[in-house]
């Protein structure tokens, strides 16, 4: 089963009926209040990391269910330049987003990371960056092509840990995420600046 899309933008617009599609997702599979308030958590975990980039953004959001699985969906366009992402580090750095911390964090710099412009210094930038983040990803067959899996992330940073003190903080982040918590799985497509996110949540 797949939902229609819901249009959503960081100033608000579509946000409360993503969430209720949400609820109605959570009560076509047959869950149980718990279950159905992991779900909304982790769609509005997805929505806000959509909300610390821009406020000119727009996103397509989306559930499918299969089986005992739920996946929560948004696909977005991020056209990402040096000076927005000097924007967004200086955010980052003066802490009045708290979305630009912690485990989302990292996933929001992956994103506007890989989808800068293909040139020699922001090659530099994106290799230097992405750091342990880079454990979980996979450049895809030309340049601009990102694919970044949780799961892979969460196995190397558990084979480093032992050695890697960057690797600890890492494991520490993981575990104080909601999203790492709850979620089986997390995905991110990249490709040029089309974005697509994917939580994957088991029931």
């Amino acid at each position: 089963m797949k939902t229609e899309l819901i249009s959503i933008s960081p100033a608000g617009t579509g946000m409360d009926k993503a969430l209720e599609l949400t609820e109605k997702t959570g009560a076509f599979c047959g869950l149980d209040h718990k279950s159905a308030l992991r779900l909304r958590l982790l769609s509005e975990e997805v929505i806000e990391l959509m909300r610390s980039f821009t406020d000119e953004l727009r996103g397509d959001f989306w559930l499918e269910a299969k089986d005992n699985v739920v996946e929560i969906h948004l696909k977005t366009e991020i056209p990402m330049d040096l000076k927005t992402k000097k924007e967004l580090i200086a955010v980052s750095s003066s802490g009045k987003n708290a979305a630009a911390r912690g485990f989302m964090g990292k996933i929001r710099e992956l994103i506007s990371t890989a989808t800068l412009p293909d040139d020699p210094e922001t090659k530099a930038m994106t290799d230097q960056a992405l750091g342990l983040m880079s454990l979980g990803c996979q450049m895809g067959s030309y340049s601009g092509s990102y694919s970044w899996s949780m799961s892979s992330y969460v196995a190397s940073i558990e084979k480093a840990s032992e050695t890697k003190t960057d690797a600890q903080e890492a494991k520490d982040e993981l575990e104080k995420s909601i999203v790492a918590n709850l979620a089986d799985d997390v995905t991110v497509h990249i490709v040029n600046s089309d974005v697509e996110i994917a939580i994957y949540k088991s029931f």
